[in-house]
């Protein structure tokens, strides 16, 4: 994440299995109880993927973390500084590539994240189904 990651942005980053967000510069939130808004599974990522105190912080106070703090909650796995943000994403690659090569990785990201794609899947199609609340916030 080389900037500010907000609203949608964060689920998509949360969908990823390792993050690094630039240490300079940028915050990472997701602030749809601020706007009143909401989708069906906003909070699964969320609640799989964090720890409930952290999930709870970025979902119900819509809280503001810098690279250090995403960090510290474990929003991410690693900051950098900006001209060593693709390196420090190789590394990591490379770190972890051997393990899919045993044709398992995908299978055991499902049993940890599988839920998700569940939810997701539910409301990708939404034809006869009204999938949005109005909104409660001047945008």
């Amino acid at each position: 994440m080389t900037g500010h990651t907000f609203g949608g942005a964060v689920p998509f980053a949360l969908a990823h299995d390792y993050r690094i967000m630039n240490v300079r510069r940028g915050f990472i939130s997701m602030p749809p109880v601020d706007l009143g808004l909401h989708f069906e599974g906003i909070g699964t990522l969320p609640r799989l993927k964090l720890r409930p105190q952290v999930a709870r912080k970025m979902l119900l106070e819509a809280h503001r973390w810098t690279g250090k703090e995403a960090l510290a909650d474990g929003v991410v796995d690693e900051v950098a500084e900006p001209d060593e943000m693709l390196d420090v994403a190789i590394r990591l690659a490379e770190k972890w590539q051997e393990k899919g090569k045993m044709g398992v990785y995908s299978v055991l990201r499902g049993e940890l994240y599988g839920e998700a794609a569940e939810a997701f899947r539910r409301i990708s199609y939404v034809h006869g189904k009204n999938a949005k609340r109005p909104k409660q916030a001047k945008i």
